[in-house]
């Protein structure tokens, strides 16, 4: 039964879809028919479904819509754009006390050396500049890490929109058209029953799957607009 209700509730709702072109918009037009999605799987006991269900907001509602225009600050000082790339970015959010597994930073850490250039691998922690600079000490000189402080309460619409609608963690890809190209919910967790070895080699292949198909997609992005402006 749950089943026939979901995919009535996918299909209600569509028409608006043209309407969002932000994300934020996105998610205050879809975000609460998700959430009811969601805990109907709960009350159903269809635990499968939460996967299906995020998967299908992703690519139904919130692939292909605009990144909001925030300026993030960095721990290195300074501040990114959102609405200025200069390339595709890997916008990996989380917090301090959400503990990212030594073989997932190593593999972010590998990917933002072997891409630098090419794209920016972006950590975004929701913490403050003092609890950021410990939690991001194991990732390398080539990823960027930036923090949006909760407490100061200047970042009001960017939490609302990109950490209380999805959670953490939760992986952005982003072409240079600040266009959102997919989601993902992060890395493979610890208590993942494969090897050490096994669990970096898994979760490098996550992220670069994800950061070739980006890749892919703003190629043929700048490709149509060039086919256009001829």
């Amino acid at each position: 039964m749950f089943t026939v209700l979901l995919m009535i509730s996918l299909s209600v709702g569509t028409l608006a879809q043209q309407k969002a072109t932000s994300f934020s918009n996105a998610i205050e037009l879809h975000l609460p028919k998700y959430i009811e999605s969601c805990q109907n799987a709960v009350m159903y006991q269809e635990y499968d479904m939460l996967n299906v269900l995020f998967d299908s907001l992703v690519k139904t509602h919130l692939q292909g819509t605009t990144v909001d225009p925030h300026k993030i600050t960095r721990l290195d000082g300074g501040t990114i754009n959102m609405d200025s790339l200069h390339r595709p970015m890997l916008l990996s959010t989380t917090t301090s006390w959400y503990l990212k597994n030594d073989e997932e930073i190593e593999a972010l850490n590998t990917l933002a050396s072997e891409f630098k250039g090419k794209i920016d691998v972006v950590i975004l922690y929701w913490d403050s500049k003092k609890l950021v600079k410990q939690a991001s000490k194991d990732f390398n000189e080539d990823v960027i890490v930036v923090y949006v402080d909760e407490s100061s309460n200047r970042d009001n619409n960017i939490i609302k929109s990109y950490k209380h609608a999805l959670g953490v963690p939760a992986s952005f890809y982003i072409s240079s058209e600040q266009k959102i190209v997919d989601i993902s919910r992060g890395g493979l967790v610890k208590f993942s029953p494969e090897p050490e070895k096994e669990l970096y080699a898994s979760n490098y292949e996550l992220f670069q799957r994800h950061i070739m198909r980006l890749l892919l997609s703003d190629e043929l992005s700048k490709d149509t607009i060039l086919s256009d402006t001829d």
